[in-house]
């Protein structure tokens, strides 16, 4: 498609995508197969008419993969102390096909129509007021504007501003940033690994709004940081003549390791114990980890991890009941009198405890009790603003 047209055609999808996401609400199967057309047809307009990028994208890809690998690390190392929850996305294999394909039609075209304005605008020098334009006008296009109509007080509005809005400003300034430097190939591996792991993963950190919107303004800071100094980082893209040592590969595949064991990738999720209910098995602060396991290969004694009213629970098997065809467990805290009195469904079971590692957990019960002293101070500062705000608008109107 010829340029001309492509700026003509590519602001009306943008507006299209818009206006059915804030103004049309599309009910059924038609809110998950009108939006996708839209993004397949923003990427066949941008695509042709994209160039190369400053930098080739293969020597910003690694850095960028560490980036979004950190996210999550970051997510999980606070879900450990903080606690997990399960995915709202459904994990049938129809769910997850039919919700990847909804995420890639709408990174791709997004990405691509972002990575076709950028170039249009900013030629060969960073234009920081083209970024920020660009930046401001995806993330119209990426939060639900409709909401700021619902709500009615100081403290929602802080809620929204703080929680939606920024956190998705400062995502879409990093990814313009990406997209200017690296191209469009550079922010769509970014957002396939940092949001497409939440996709895939059955449990997923149940964060606090207020530490989530702190993380989610601090990686794309990182973000920047990592990409500015990349002469620091170029260990991670060696030349051809260049070789890697020892002290290189580690600093490469450490994050890699580190990701894979704490998001339970390789079979086993690591737990913290934040309560005394298994003493004196299992004491604060020890360290256990969970293999996804079968009910049929549990029996009783064993301690498992399951999802429980309160969030993840460490108890032993008391008993397994059969009952019309299903297995249920029976379970209780060693230092408990009594048996727990829900029984636990087979499909609540996470895994069964293989190894335990005493104390060195204390320091993530630290950062969660830190993170929630200061989420406490901030929704007391945010509930004082709030009623500040309401004060001046009722003396004003």
């Amino acid at each position: 498609m010829f340029p001309k047209t492509a700026k003509t055609v590519l602001p009306l999808l943008l507006m299209l995508s818009f206006i059915l996401a804030n103004v049309i609400k599309l009910g059924g199967t038609a809110a998950y197969l009108v939006p996708p057309v839209v993004w397949i047809a923003m990427f066949i307009i941008s695509y042709p008419n994209i160039r190369a990028s400053i930098f080739s994208s293969k020597k910003l890809v690694p850095l960028v993969i560490i980036i979004a690998t950190i996210s999550i690390f970051i997510r999980n190392f606070l879900g450990l102390a903080v606690g997990f929850g399960l995915s709202p996305y459904v994990m049938s294999i129809y769910g997850l096909l039919f919700n990847m394909y909804f995420f890639l039609t709408k990174t791709l075209g997004f990405e691509y129509a972002r990575t076709f304005i950028v170039q249009k605008t900013s030629k060969t020098v960073q234009s920081f007021t083209s970024l920020l334009g660009i930046s401001i006008l995806f993330t119209l296009l990426n939060v639900n504007m409709a909401r700021i109509s619902y709500i009615t007080g100081g403290l929602e509005l802080i809620k929204y501003l703080s929680s939606e809005l920024l956190p998705v400003f400062a995502l879409n300034l990093f990814l313009t940033y990406l997209v200017f430097w690296g191209g469009a190939a550079c922010s769509i591996i970014f957002i396939i690994i940092s949001k497409g792991y939440y996709y895939l993963a059955p449990i997923i950190p149940n964060l606090p709004w207020t530490i989530e919107s702190i993380v989610s303004v601090l990686i794309p800071l990182i973000g920047f940081i990592v990409i500015s100094n990349s002469g620091i980082f170029a260990v991670y893209v060696t030349g051809k003549k260049e070789r890697i040592g020892l002290k290189n590969v580690v600093q490469i595949f450490s994050p890699l390791i580190i990701l894979l064991i704490t998001t339970g990738i390789l079979g086993l999720r690591p737990l913290t114990i934040v309560s005394g209910s298994m003493q004196p098995t299992l004491n604060v602060g020890d360290i256990v980890f969970i293999a996804k396991t079968p009910i049929s290969e549990l029996s009783e004694g064993d301690i498992i991890a399951y999802l429980g009213e309160q969030g993840v629970i460490v108890h032993r098997i008391h008993e397994i009941i059969k009952h019309e065809s299903k297995n249920f467990i029976l379970t209780k805290g060693d230092a408990n009198k009594e048996p727990d009195a829900v029984p636990v469904d087979e499909k609540s079971i996470i895994g069964k405890v293989v190894l335990t590692v005493p104390k060195i957990g204390m320091l993530q019960l630290y950062i969660r009790d830190l993170f929630l002293r200061i989420s406490n101070k901030v929704q007391e500062i945010l509930s004082y603003i709030s009623v500040m705000l309401t004060y001046i608008l009722v003396i004003k109107y």
